[in-house]
């Protein structure tokens, strides 16, 4: 049986507006009175509690109980989507698991929601938890690239952070992917959710009244007003900015120093540039063994995660035998409780002959059946091929599910130097592998809920990815001239070894 991991999913598509519920209702101001709102949260609840097997994850049963009970009090009078999405995407994020995602109902992005509400006109990048403009939708810009925003509408920066990082789904206790995952973060994102999640759980608003820093006047403080974007407006700078990156990229910086950059492990962006990394991978182990190259340097940065090819990686680049997976745990067995309201409700039987029940309340599977479940639950052998130099993984926040995993492996088995921040996957392992769809039956909203809870057979923090050795973020005046500062530091790192 095969699963692939999967990044962060559509939250809020801005690319698929305007769709109608089959009555034709398209109005984003309904109301739905306190039953229909208890009634979804009930079936909701019901899910997490039946067929999500990390719940307890990271909180106990009472906490998360108390939670969840204490959420569904406040369904006491009459919302609108806004609201109702606000305290189930809150809930979702509350668990800590990047994989579980909330998403609007197919009728929320209409003209009527773009009547009242306009997109943000700029993108930023964030060092130090401070805002720095990067890309506007304007040309010219009415304010200059390398800027520091200081306040939108008069809310500080910090206190929109304050509002909008809780509302991110991410694993454990990791701030660096909930931080990356507000700018464009990724080659294959399908979101940026500063756009998307700024009008839920900040304000919506038509125009922004912007106090900022200018780039080239740093001792003085400026106030502008600028125009939201309409929604076409927003498709086109939102296209303009984003260009997809090649999935693997190999090539030597200098005599000695190999360099692997793969952007994502995900099988649809391979099919676009029709790569195969299975062959790639063999092609390029091979020559480094036969060049005897003794520096390697893996670039994981910004990559959101994808399928088994990270697996497949993982073999090139450790040096003794390993298991991958310590366990793999699921909720349920037989016919979930929810299956009327799940997309693929009928299809997740699992057979009770296969698991056996845990003390944690999950089910495992049973040692006889690994090898036809997952053989990554036996001990694995590196390639014969595998690489034996030095090895530097470049990482930051956005290296998540997939690069997370990869990146785990290398630094619980002490095989790597790493450079930049820390990794948005928790080492122990996300949630993931198999999926379900819950749509709610009044409101529409739908949520992504992963299946399989996986522990990896590593050592880990709990709720922490990979801390890196040197902890590097780029200044704004290097990222404004092309200048790749945690790589340069990773050569110069080389060279003084």
């Amino acid at each position: 049986m095969k699963f692939i991991y999967l990044p962060v999913s559509l939250v809020l598509s801005i690319s698929a507006l305007a769709q109608k519920t089959a009555n034709g209702d398209t109005t984003t101001t309904r109301q739905y009175p306190p039953t229909a709102l208890q009634e979804d949260f009930s079936i909701f609840r019901k899910t997490l509690e039946t067929i999500y097997p990390s719940l307890y994850r990271y909180s106990d049963s009472v906490n998360i109980t108390a939670y969840l009970s204490k959420q569904s009090e406040l369904l006491n009078r009459p919302m609108d989507e806004t609201e109702f999405f606000t305290i189930i995407a809150l809930t979702c994020a509350h668990l800590r698991d990047e994989h579980l995602i909330a998403k609007p109902s197919p009728a929320y992005f209409t003209e009527q929601y773009f009547n009242k509400v306009r997109a943000f006109p700029f993108t930023f990048r964030i060092i130090n938890r401070r805002f720095y403009i990067l890309k506007s939708a304007f040309n010219p810009s009415p304010i200059k690239p390398g800027s520091e925003l200081i306040s939108i509408n008069g809310r500080s920066m910090e206190d929109i952070l304050d509002l909008l990082l809780p509302a991110i789904p991410a694993d454990g206790y990791i701030q660096t992917f909930r931080l990356r995952h507000l700018e464009d973060y990724s080659t294959t994102q399908e979101q940026n959710l500063f756009d998307m999640m700024y009008p839920f759980f900040v304000e919506q608003a038509t125009s922004f009244r912007l106090e900022y820093i200018p780039a080239d006047e740093p001792s003085t403080k400026k106030t502008l007003v600028v125009d939201g974007l309409t929604r076409t407006a927003y498709r086109k700078f939102y296209n303009e900015r984003q260009a997809l990156d090649t999935p693997l990229t190999f090539k030597y910086l200098k005599p000695g120093v190999a360099y692997l950059k793969i952007s994502s492990f995900l099988g649809w962006h391979r099919r676009i540039f029709k790569q195969n990394f299975d062959s790639l991978y063999a092609v390029i182990f091979n020559e480094l063994r036969i060049k005897k190259t003794p520096h390697l340097i893996v670039d994981l940065r910004n990559n959101e995660g994808g399928d088994n090819t990270g697996e497949a990686l993982i073999t090139y680049l450790l040096q003794k035998p390993y298991r991958h997976f310590e366990r793999l745990e699921k909720r349920y067995v037989g016919l979930p409780a929810v299956s009327s309201y799940l997309e693929n409700g009928k299809d997740l039987y699992l057979a009770d002959s296969v698991f056996y029940k845990n003390e944690n309340g999950n089910y495992q599977v049973k040692q006889e059946y690994y090898r036809s479940w997952t053989p990554l639950l036996l001990e694995q052998q590196p390639r014969d091929n595998h690489f034996n130099g030095q090895l530097t993984v470049l990482a930051n926040g956005a290296s998540g599910s997939m690069a997370g995993v990869v990146c785990s492996f290398l630094k619980s088995n002490q095989r790597a130097v790493f450079v930049g921040e820390e990794t948005g996957g928790a080492m122990e392992g996300p949630t993931s592998r198999s999926f379900t769809k819950l749509t709610l039956p009044n409101s529409h909203i739908s949520i992504t809920v992963p299946l399989t809870k996986t522990v990896n057979a590593v050592i880990y923090t709990k709720g922490r990815g990979v801390i890196p050795d040197y902890w590097i973020e780029p200044a704004i005046e290097d990222l404004l001239h092309g200048v790749d500062t945690p790589l340069n530091f990773a050569l110069k790192l080389i060279d003084q070894k």
